[in-house]
């Protein structure tokens, strides 16, 4: 048995696990406003205890005020939003595609005193895999269905409207352009892929077609500059010299 491939293999594999990114939560509040914050940010935050029963058993959880990480954007807050406040609500999103809704009026501390906790860890540890790095908790609710456990994104916007500009194709639009014009020329192909995963059919190593992770009918055409041989294969090295406007397209099959 050949074993000196597979030991060769070990450096490459500690070397990719540790480029990995580390979690992080994105933000969204009003204006197209937006943070993206890991569990280092989270730590600068003023940190609380929560006692309280996980499926009929006491458990004690470490986090912080949701409040505090809602405040990293705009929200509906103040004599602007006075008459219109009600009409706003927060959307929870997890890794794997869980969601769950607060009414605004349910986290705003002038309609009532509630605090929402997003925690990071339970009894003293880390959160589990299954659970985090980041999880609601909701003290108080009879059933933990907004419990979000591995939350990936937090989105305060308003209920849709007959206006076709604040309809909610058009909210969710304003919500990730940010995040689609974020990838410019001179990023890497690893920056990229963040943001855009490849999309199947033809393609070449210096220019390629990717879709939105979020959304598979919104793409992009990237092209390279090698950071190596060109005639080599893909590197996550490889320098964007030019990405196109995202646009819309039907997906499409190998």
């Amino acid at each position: 048995m050949n074993i000196l491939p597979r030991l060769t293999l070990l450096p490459l594999l500690a070397s990719l696990a540790l480029c990995q990114a580390p979690p992080a939560l994105v933000v969204q509040g009003l204006g197209g406003t937006s943070a993206t914050l890991s569990l280092a940010d989270l730590a600068r935050l003023p940190r609380h205890t929560v006692t309280t029963t996980a499926h009929g058993a006491p458990v004690t959880f470490q986090g912080v005020l949701l409040a505090d990480v809602l405040a990293k954007v705009a929200l509906p807050l103040g004599e602007k939003f006075h008459h219109t406040v009600a009409s706003y609500y927060l959307a929870v999103e997890a890794q794997d595609g869980y969601q769950a809704v607060f009414a605004w009026a349910e986290l705003d501390p002038t309609f009532m005193d509630h605090a929402v906790y997003l925690v990071t860890s339970r009894d003293g540890q880390p959160l589990s895999d299954k659970d985090g790095p980041f999880q609601l908790v909701v003290p108080g609710e009879k059933r933990a269905a907004r419990w979000v456990r591995q939350v990936t994104l937090l989105r305060v916007q308003p209920l849709p409207s007959q206006t076709a500009y604040d309809s909610g194709v058009s909210r969710w639009i304003t919500a990730h352009l940010p995040e689609l014009e974020s990838i410019q020329a001179g990023m890497t192909r690893e920056q990229l892929l963040k943001v855009f995963s490849e999309e199947g059919g033809i393609s070449q190593c210096q220019h390629r077609r990717y879709v939105y992770r979020r959304c598979p009918f919104v793409k992009v055409d990237v092209d390279f500059a090698p950071a190596g041989d060109p005639g080599g294969p893909e590197s996550p090295s490889d320098r964007i010299t030019k990405i196109s406007r995202p646009f819309l397209e039907r997906m499409i099959a190998d």
